[in-house]
C-alpha cells in the first residue's frame, strides 16, 4: 500500500503541480513549506493543537438583553448541545456561569445533559457570573462574581471545579484578582487584547494564575476566515511561537492553542469552514513546494477539540517556565461606566457600600439573638445578583433598553440593601437599653471594621412646644456640640422637624447612643468665618469668586493648593470627543474646544450656614450647556472639608465632559488610590510597558483611572485624600499649557457615543448631583485609607427606636472588633453553608499582620477557608500575608 501511495504521490506532482490539500499532500509556497518543515521538527510537531471553542457574549451588544438570551439559545447552546450528542470528540467553552443559568430558565430539561457533558470533560464554564469592568466595582462585588461563578456551578454540577476565568474583552485588569481568583479556586485566566502569549499574572501577595492572550479573540476566527493557503501560513507563524518560547520540557506532550470565539451575528462561514479545515490539515503526511517533485514527510500537530481546562492542564506537563508579569493594566475603556453613565453607576457604588452594610447589621442581630431565624437569605442573594449582573456591554445595539436594565439592576441592589438596613438597625436599636430619663436617644451604627469620629446627620420630628432649641449629650452626659438644619417649626415657634448635625465618635462595627433634650441656651462657635475665609483648629481657607483660592493647614504647616491656573473646587468643562469603548489603544482625551470654568463667570460665594458643627458657603454659577451650584462645608471638630457639586439644567449636548479641579501645591507628588482589596500606587504597581496588541502606550502613562473610594496624593510629609462618589478620577492637566504639579480631578460626566455603528448616544441631559471630601493628613498614615473611605459611607441613625421589652444592649456596643488598624473587615455575614459566621478581612501592608477578632465576648472556633467559603483548615490565631485577602469561618460555641 505504500508503495501504490507514493505512485499517487508522483502522478499527482506531474499533474496538479498548484494543488493546495490533496490527500495526505500539501503542495505550498517556500515560506510556508518552511515553516510547516520547521514546526515539524521541532517538539511541537508530535503534539497536539487544542481547539477549544466558544462564543463571546456580552450580556447585550450586538442587541437588547431578551434578545441576546434568544440567540444565545437558539444560535448557539442549543445547536452546540445537539453537537456534542452527535460528535462523541467536540469539547465547547461557556465564558461565564450567567449564560447557563439563563439557559436552564428556558430549557430546564437540559440539565442531564449538561450534567453528563460536564462530567465528562467537554463543557468547560467561566468561573464568574459575568465579565466585569473588573476596577468599576468594590472587592466584595468581585469576591461575589466567584459566588455565583465557581460555587454555583460546585453546588448545581455535582462539584464539578472550574479552573478557569474568562474576561476576553476588557482592555483592563485589576491589581488584587490573581488573588481574588486563586483564593476561589480559579487559577487560570483567559483574555485578549493583549500581545499574544502565556505569562503567571501576579497579584501584590504573590499569588499568581496562568494567564493566555491571542493577541484579540478574534484571531483564530480570521485565520479561519482565510483561504486555506494563507490560513496554513499563519498557523504555521503563530506555531514558531509555541514551540520556541514554550513547550520547553522534554518528552511532554507538548500543546497550542487555537481558541475560535466569534459573536452570533458575525459572519459564520469561518465557523463553518473550522471543521473542514481541521480535517484537511490533520490528514498531511507530506509537503512539497510548488513546482517541485520532490516532497518531503511531516509530523504536523494535530487539532483536537479541548476546553481552555484541558490546555492549561497540559500546560503543567508541556512547559516549565513562564514569564511573570506584576500590576494592574488601567482599563482604557472606563469612560463606557462611570462618566457616560454616571447615574447608574453611582447606585451601583453606593450598593457596593450598603450591602455589606446590610450583611453586617443581619449578622449582628443574628449575633445579639443567638440565631440566624431573621437573616434575610433570599434578600440577600437576590439584591447581590442584580448588583453583580451588568457586564461589559454597556451601549450597544438596543442601548437604551440594556442601558436602563443595568441602571435598574443596581437601584433594586441599593432599594433593597437599603431597606434592609432600616430593617436590622431598627431591631438593634430598639435592643439598646437606652435611658428614657436622659432624654430622647438616638442610635448610630457603624458598619466599617473601625472606630470612627465622623459627622452625622440625623432627621428628627418633636410635638408642638416640645423645644425652640436642642441640646445633645453622649450615654456619660457629656455634651455634644449640635448643629440644625431643614428647620420648620410650628406656629408657637416650637421645632417640628430639623436635621441633626453632629461628630459622633461610634466603636468598629458596632452602635454608640446619644440623648436630644430640648434647651433655650444659646449656640456657642469657636471659630471665624466671614464671607470669603475661614479659620478653624485644622484650617485658614480663603475664598475668591469661583473657588478656594488656598487650604492651609495648620497642624502640618503647609498651604494645600497651588491656584496659579486653577481654584480648588473649580468646575472645567472640555470637550469630550469619542466613544465609551473601542478600537484605541489609549483612554481618549478631552481637548479644550467650548473650554469653560467657573472661574470666568465671577460669581461670589454666601455663607448659608455657621454653628458649632461646621460653616457652609454656597455659589451659584453659569458654566457652558449647565449651571453649576457648589456647597462647601467645613467641619470644626474633624479634620475635612466636604464639596457637594450639582450640576443643574444639563442640557444633554454631546461630547462635553466636566471634571472639578484640586490643584495641589505638593512637589513630585506621588499618586495612589483605592483598587479592589487594596490601593495602587502611580507608576509603581502597574504592569510594566504596554500591554502590546494593539495598544502600545505604557500602562503607568495611561490616565484617567478608575477609582474606588478615594484618590490620594503625597509629598514629602504631606499627603492630600479626596474622597469621591464619581468612579473616574484623573490627576494629569488636560488643558492647553498643561502644568507639571498634580491636580486630583474627579471626572463628573460625559457625554460620549457608543462605539457600535447602531449604538446609543450617552446625553445624560437633567441634573446630576456628586460629593466629594477632602482631607490632610501626614503621607503613609492610615488616615489615607480610613477616611478616604469613611467620609462615603455615613452612620445608620435611629432616632427614637421602641425599646423592646427585654433590651440589654449597652448603649455603646461594638459586635465585631479587630485589634490591628492595618488589617480591614470587607464582609460580616451568614455562612452559605450553615449557621456559621463568616468575616473576610484584607492586609492593607506590605508586612505580614496578626489580628484578633471579638464577637461581644462570644466564644468560637476559628476556621479558615477559601474566598467561596470551603473550609480549608481550622486555626488557633489569624495571620495575613501582605496585602492578602483572607476569609475566616466563626463557628460560635454554646
Amino acid at each position: 500500500m505504500k508503495k501504490l501511495y507514493l505512485a499517487v504521490l508522483g502522478l499527482c506532482s506531474l499533474t496538479a503541480a498548484h494543488a493546495q490539500f490533496e490527500n495526505k499532500l500539501y503542495t505550498c509556497d517556500k515560506e510556508t513549506y518552511s515553516l510547516l518543515k520547521n514546526l515539524s521538527e521541532s517538539q511541537l510537531g508530535k503534539g497536539s493543537i487544542y481547539l477549544f471553542t466558544t462564543t463571546h457574549q456580552d450580556l447585550a451588544w450586538l442587541d437588547h438583553i431578551d434578545a441576546c438570551i434568544a440567540d444565545r439559545d437558539t444560535l448557539w447552546l442549543t445547536p452546540f448541545l445537539e453537537r456534542l450528542q452527535e460528535d462523541p470528540t467536540f469539547k465547547m467553552d461557556i465564558e461565564q456561569t450567567s449564560i447557563v443559568m439563563e439557559y436552564l430558565h428556558r430549557h430546564p430539561e437540559s440539565k442531564p445533559l449538561f450534567d453528563k457533558y460536564i462530567k465528562e470533560g467537554r463543557i468547560c464554564i467561566g468561573g464568574t457570573f459575568i465579565q466585569p469592568y473588573e476596577e468599576m466595582y468594590a472587592g466584595e462585588s468581585l469576591a461575589r462574581q466567584f459566588y455565583l461563578g465557581a460555587r454555583w456551578l460546585k453546588k448545581n454540577f455535582d462539584g464539578y471545579q472550574t479552573l478557569s476565568y474568562f474576561n476576553v474583552d476588557v482592555p483592563g485588569r485589576t491589581l488584587q484578582m490573581p488573588q481574588i481568583m486563586k483564593k476561589a479556586g480559579v487559577d487560570n485566566l483567559v483574555i485578549s487584547r493583549h500581545e499574544r502569549g502565556l505569562f503567571y499574572w501576579k497579584a501584590p501577595d504573590g499569588s499568581k494564575v496562568r494567564t493566555y492572550t491571542p493577541g484579540h479573540y478574534i484571531y483564530f476566527y480570521n485565520v479561519m476566515a482565510k483561504e486555506d493557503t494563507a490560513a496554513v501560513k499563519e498557523i504555521g507563524k503563530e506555531a514558531v511561537l509555541w514551540y520556541t518560547k514554550y513547550n520547553d520540557v522534554k518528552k511532554a506532550h507538548t500543546v497550542m492553542p487555537a481558541m475560535l470565539n466569534y459573536e452570533l451575528k458575525w459572519d459564520q462561514k469561518p465557523v463553518k469552514n473550522t471543521p473542514v479545515f481541521i480535517d484537511k490539515w490533520n490528514q498531511v503526511e507530506y509537503i512539497r513546494q510548488y513546482g517541485e517533485r520532490k516532497w518531503e514527510k511531516v509530523n504536523l500537530p494535530k487539532f483536537e477539540y479541548a476546553t481552555a481546562d484541558n490546555f492549561f492542564n497540559a500546560l503543567d506537563l508541556s512547559t516549565q517556565n513562564l514569564p511573570e508579569i506584576y500590576g494592574e493594566r488601567p482599563n482604557v475603556w472606563l469612560y463606557i461606566h462611570g462618566p457616560s453613565h454616571e447615574q447608574a453607576i453611582t447606585k451601583s457604588r453606593e450598593a457596593d457600600r450598603m450591602l455589606p452594610a446590610a450583611e453586617a447589621l443581619s449578622a449582628s442581630r443574628a449575633l445579639v439573638e443567638g440565631t440566624f431565624n431573621a437573616y434575610p437569605v433570599e434578600r440577600l442573594n437576590e439584591a447581590w445578583k442584580a448588583k453583580i449582573y451588568p457586564d461589559h456591554g454597556w451601549g450597544g445595539n438596543g442601548g437604551v433598553m440594556t442601558d436602563n436594565e443595568f441602571r435598574r439592576k443596581f437601584e433594586f441592589a441599593y432599594a433593597e440593601a437599603k431597606d434592609m438596613i432600616s430593617d436590622q438597625a431598627g431591631f438593634l436599636a430598639a435592643s439598646v437599653k437606652t435611658q428614657q430619663e436622659k432624654g430622647r436617644p438616638v442610635v448610630l451604627f457603624n458598619t466599617l471594621s473601625f472606630a470612627r469620629n465622623v459627622p452625622a446627620e440625623v432627621p428628627v420630628r418633636f410635638e408642638e412646644g416640645y423645644a425652640r432649641g436642642l441640646v445633645l449629650t453622649s450615654s456619660d452626659g457629656g455634651k455634644i456640640p449640635v448643629q440644625l438644619s431643614e428647620v420648620t417649626h410650628y406656629a408657637d415657634g416650637s421645632i417640628e422637624s430639623a436635621v441633626l448635625h453632629f461628630v459622633a465618635e461610634t466603636p468598629s462595627m458596632g452602635l454608640n447612643t446619644y440623648y436630644v433634650n430640648p434647651s433655650d441656651e444659646a449656640v456657642q462657635v469657636s471659630h471665624q468665618a466671614e464671607d470669603n475665609q475661614l479659620e478653624n483648629r485644622f484650617y485658614k481657607i480663603e475664598l475668591v469668586k469661583g473657588g478656594i483660592r488656598q487650604i492651609w493647614d495648620k497642624e502640618l504647616n503647609q498651604p494645600l493648593l497651588q491656584t496659579d491656573k486653577f481654584m480648588g473646587g473649580e468646575i472645567i468643562t472640555m470637550r469630550s470627543f469619542g466613544n465609551g469603548a473601542g478600537e484605541f489603544d489609549a483612554v481618549q482625551q478631552p481637548d479644550m474646544e467650548g473650554f469653560d470654568k467657573t472661574t470666568l463667570h465671577a460669581a461670589d460665594w454666601e455663607m448659608v450656614e455657621n454653628g458649632p458643627v461646621y460653616t457652609s458657603y454656597k455659589m451659584r454659577t453659569p458654566i457652558r450647556h449647565a449651571v453649576v451650584e457648589q456647597v462647601i462645608r467645613v467641619y470644626h471638630d474633624v479634620k475635612r472639608i466636604d464639596f457637594d457639586v450639582d450640576l443643574l439644567n444639563w442640557e444633554g449636548v454631546m461630547y462635553r465632559e466636566f471634571r472639578m479641579m484640586i490643584p495641589l501645591a505638593l512637589n513630585q507628588a506621588e499618586v495612589s488610590y483605592e483598587v479592589p482589596y487594596g490601593a495602587l500606587t502611580v507608576g509603581k504597581d502597574e504592569m510594566p510597558g504596554a500591554a502590546g496588541e494593539r495598544y502600545y502606550v505604557e500602562n503607568s502613562k495611561q490616565h484617567p483611572r478608575g477609582i474606588g473610594n478615594w484618590i490620594s496624593a503625597s509629598s514629602g510629609k504631606v499627603a492630600v485624600t479626596l474622597s469621591s462618589s464619581v468612579a473616574v478620577a484623573d490627576y494629569i492637566d488636560p488643558t492647553e499649557n498643561p502644568v507639571g504639579y498634580t491636580i486630583l480631578q474627579p471626572i463628573l460626566m460625559a457625554s460620549r457615543q457608543s462605539c457600535h455603528y447602531q449604538g446609543n448616544s450617552y446625553f445624560q441631559p437633567g441634573d446630576h448631583s456628586f460629593r466629594f471630601s477632602l482631607t490632610s493628613h501626614e503621607s503613609g498614615s492610615i488616615a489615607r485609607e480610613e477616611q478616604g473611605v469613611s467620609a462615603n459611607e455615613s452612620l445608620v441613625a435611629v432616632y427614637q427606636p421602641v425599646q423592646q421589652k427585654n433590651a440589654a444592649l449597652a448603649e455603646q456596643t461594638s459586635f465585631l472588633t479587630t485589634n490591628n488598624s492595618l488589617v480591614k473587615v470587607t464582609a460580616f455575614k451568614k455562612c452559605e453553608d450553615d449557621n456559621s459566621f463568616i468575616v473576610r478581612l484584607y492586609n492593607t501592608s506590605a508586612e505580614e499582620q496578626k489580628v484578633k477578632l471579638e464577637c461581644m465576648g462570644q466564644a468560637f472556633d476559628l476556621i479558615k477557608t477559601n474566598l467561596i467559603e470551603e473550609e480549608i483548615q481550622p486555626e488557633n490565631e489569624i495571620v495575613l500575608g501582605k496585602y492578602a485577602i483572607e476569609t475566616y469561618k466563626l463557628k460560635m460555641k454554646k
